[in-house]
């Protein structure tokens, strides 16, 4: 389409009232930007259909002969009519290999169509005769997708779907083949960090819905939490999170890229022609038969757009507290506060520690038909039986002070709030604390009397805090060493030294170490468990909170009280032989902590 064919649509869509000015420009820059027309960049925009761009082009060629009728009389003696030179061409079109999949060659055949692109709610589809109902119906029963028509020639249309369907089976072909000679996949190699797995060599072949199906099924079976998907000069890389731990499980070529990226939007509900601005969604899927929720966010970077999937298996069973790692004596000491009719219990500690799983465990020992347990979540990460769990929707205004409110209502006796964000949020929490509910929530201090000051902060009166609180733990989650290579070892002088730890000290220690094997793909260490620290709030600690002590004063009283610190945890786990020195000083990176 020349410069002057793009004004003529651009003038016929506005005078229909399909867009606006400010859209076509919009579309202007983003054809410019990405080297396509501007209809293609007004389809992928959403702001019109094709149906809506072939009629558009369709007047605007009658304005213009009209205007100009001796060019319009040259123009239909070149063309069999007004009608032809609306139908699109293939070339414009890039053909997605999940829309190939989503409808039968012998369906494609049979009606002359090719399916183009597709989303979650619409699939494009180019038709010989786009009023063909039969066709149309036929797409919509086998994709489930509401049908997007656009017509393009028969006998280009006849070439693709034999181009096209031919080139699909071939690589269907290829990747069973390839899929028999493989010997391990990427979850059972051996050091799978830093080593490239098949998946990169199967890249020519396969198609971009089987290599986004393998890194997010591989990244599931590998227990990881998030999955990165990172642009760098010459490559793609794709990093898992596993045990807390970031680590390389493959680098896809470079060109991949943009059709990695593309697929994961499409899935997450996001606008695959946006790159310029973050953006978020979510997905589900089904790996092993167990319900995955994976919730996306992509950023522009320097290379390119970057994606992380963070994991989140449904299928979870949620533990006890006496699977959490609880020394006895302070899981003795915790399952009394959750007990209690009134009050609120916080746990604490950074994004990733495991305080959603501490909550749940905890509403587990109290879960009964007694009780109405409501809990406002964002997001929901374990579905329990006998909760009512409710999931906060910022975007129509129900965040967790709006929740709250409403939850006041219905009577609750335990209610888990999900965080404490902001000061509405908090005097909610706190209202409901004082007038007889139990209240659970979390919040990101490093320790467990820092929570009092964070919450002075906020704005909450310290008496009100005092009045209200009846605990507060806070926790870190360290890898746990494997069992299968785990051994006893001396520990150098400046391993000491970091831990603060005398040679008599030292004595009362046993340390441990994996030595790394196939079982812990040589990491040395296998899922983790938490360290805690419980502060119970008395006398002592209101008085001194009211009179406005500092998160140190706090601690010191509090120590004296007989609360074990974090350290003392830790170190007795490391005795126990369930985690290392060398972890502990990696995650207990504060003073306070070590």
């Amino acid at each position: 389409m020349t410069v002057s064919d793009d004004q003529i649509l651009a003038d016929a869509l506005v005078q229909q009232g399909a867009v606006s000015e400010a859209q076509v420009q919009q579309a202007r820059q983003q054809a410019q930007d990405q080297g396509t027309s501007l209809a293609q960049a007004l389809i992928a925009s959403g702001y019109v259909s094709a149906n809506q761009i072939a009629q558009a082009m369709q007047a605007g060629s009658q304005q213009r002969s009209e205007a100009e009728p001796e060019a319009a009389s040259q123009k239909s003696a070149q063309t069999a009519g007004s009608h032809q030179s609306t139908k699109a061409s293939l070339d414009a079109y890039e053909i997605e290999p999940e829309a190939l999949r989503s409808v039968p060659r012998s369906v494609a055949e049979e009606y002359c169509l090719l399916p183009l692109q597709i989303s979650q709610e619409r699939i494009l589809v180019a038709m010989a005769d786009e009023t063909n109902v039969l066709a149309i119906d036929a797409v919509r029963a086998r994709s489930g997708r509401r049908v997007e028509p656009i017509e393009v020639e028969e006998a280009e249309l006849t070439e693709a779907i034999e181009h096209y369907y031919s080139a699909q089976a071939r690589a269907r072909a290829a990747v069973t083949e390839k899929a028999k000679d493989m010997s391990a996949t990427v979850t059972e190699m051996e050091g799978v960090a830093g080593v490239d797995s098949e998946l990169a060599t199967m890249l020519d072949d396969a198609p971009v819905v089987r290599v986004v199906e393998t890194i997010v099924r591989d990244a599931v079976r590998m227990r990881a939490s998030d999955i990165h998907i990172e642009p760098r000069a010459d490559r793609v890389q794709v990093r898992y999170r596993v045990d807390g731990q970031l680590m390389t499980a493959t680098n896809l070529p470079k060109d991949m890229h943009r059709y990695v990226l593309s697929r994961i939007k499409v899935l997450a509900g996001e606008d695959i022609a946006e790159t310029r601005f973050p953006q978020g969604g979510r997905f589900d899927t089904i790996i092993d038969d167990r319900p995955i929720d994976l919730r996306v966010s992509t950023l522009p970077t320097y290379w390119g757009e970057k994606a992380v999937m963070r994991i989140l298996d449904k299928s979870r069973v949620f533990v006890s507290l006496s699977q959490l790692g609880f020394l006895p004596q302070m899981q003795q000491e915790f399952e009394h506060l959750v007990t209690r009719p009134q009050g609120m219990i916080l746990v604490t500690g950074p994004t990733g520690s495991g305080k959603s799983t501490t909550l749940y465990a905890a509403l587990h020992t109290i879960n009964d038909d007694t009780k109405n347990i409501t809990t406002v979540e964002d997001p929901i990460e374990y579905e329990v039986e006998g909760l009512n769990q409710t999931q906060i929707h910022p975007d129509i205004g129900l965040d967790f002070a709006e929740f709250l409110r409403n939850t006041l209502r219905q009577d609750p006796d335990v209610m888990l709030i999900g965080e404490i964000r902001d000061l509405e949020t908090a005097q909610m929490a706190f209202r409901a604390s004082l007038t007889g509910h139990l209240v659970l929530s979390t919040l990101h201090t490093n320790d467990a009397p820092s929570a009092a000051t964070r919450l002075v902060d906020l704005g909450i009166p310290p008496y009100i805090i005092a009045s209200s609180i009846i605990g507060v733990l806070a926790q870190r989650l360290v890898r746990r060493i494997c069992s299968h290579c785990r051994e006893v070892y001396e520990p150098t002088e400046q391993e000491l030294e970091a831990l603060s730890l005398s040679a008599e000290q030292a004595e009362k220690i046993r340390f441990h170490r994996g030595t790394g094997c196939s079982r812990c793909r040589n990491t040395g260490y296998a899922g983790r468990v938490a360290a805690y620290e419980l502060m119970k709030m008395n006398d002592e600690l209101r008085t001194a909170l009211t009179e406005g002590a500092n998160s140190n004063q706090l601690r010191k009283i509090a120590l004296q009280s007989g609360m074990k610190s974090m350290r003392y945890d830790a170190l007795t786990k490391v005795h126990q032989g369930l985690t290392s020195a060398q972890e502990v000083l990696t995650v207990m990176f504060t003073p306070e902590m070590l």
